[in-house]
């Protein structure tokens, strides 16, 4: 059944990245929209969202946002490609990981993007975010062995939160001095390695690649 489908975007957001992962795996047809290119596009987010945040779905004139929502709300129409496991201990580990990745990589990683600079940089606020997050990802290596995919041999809903998060996760640990991010947890690193073997995780981390060069460039 044909469907229209709008994703309200923003190119580096790793929440948006999770759901054009999602909407390339399921083999869908979504208009994604560069939303905050223009203020009439903002105008419109807010209009559909009161919380004018990125994501938001629009499919059929229904509006959902939240990444994690939106996610698992196109699984339960049923359409596309599965992105749940089979089995009730595989989709909790799937939700499982997500929440993790949302909770205690995401947050701590989060606060330290305002740290990026060194100047004026705040030493104690560093110092404790980093060790929160060195905290999440050795909760995450836990539950991974170094599979290309988190959960099972196929793509999921835990990859797709994981994979952004994980690219930005490399991109900051050498910003604060830890030239090899993923020495201390190796299977997590080999899972990254290996989920960029899959076509639509490569495709997304290329787009945060081209994002995030765009974004360097432009500061002075």
């Amino acid at each position: 059944m044909p469907m229209s489908m709008k994703i309200y975007n923003a190119q580096l957001s790793p929440y948006s990245a999770r759901v054009r992962l999602a909407v390339y795996a399921k083999g869908l047809d979504a208009e994604i929209i560069d939303t905050f290119s223009t203020p009439e596009l903002e105008a419109e987010l807010e209009g559909l969202n009161p919380m004018a945040k990125v994501p938001t779905l629009l499919l059929d004139g229904v509006v959902v946002p939240e990444s994690e929502v939106i996610g698992e709300y196109l699984e339960d129409l049923g359409v596309g490609r599965s992105l749940r496991p089979d089995g009730a201990a595989d989709k909790a580990r799937m939700r499982l990981l997500s929440r993790i990745g949302d909770l205690y990589i995401m947050e701590p990683m989060t606060k330290l993007f305002s740290q990026i600079n060194p100047k004026g940089r705040d030493q104690a606020l560093v110092d404790r975010e980093l060790a929160e997050l060195t905290n999440g990802m050795k909760w995450l290596a836990k539950y991974l062995d170094g599979s290309p995919f988190a959960v099972g041999d196929s793509l999921t809903l835990a990859d797709c939160t994981l994979a952004p998060m994980l690219f930005f996760y490399a991109q900051i640990g050498p910003m604060f001095g830890s030239a090899e991010p993923f020495k201390n947890i190796p299977t997590v690193g080999q899972y990254y390695k290996g989920l960029l073997s899959n076509p639509h995780a490569k495709r997304v981390i290329d787009e945060l690649e081209v994002a995030l060069a765009k974004v360097m460039a432009a500061k002075p």
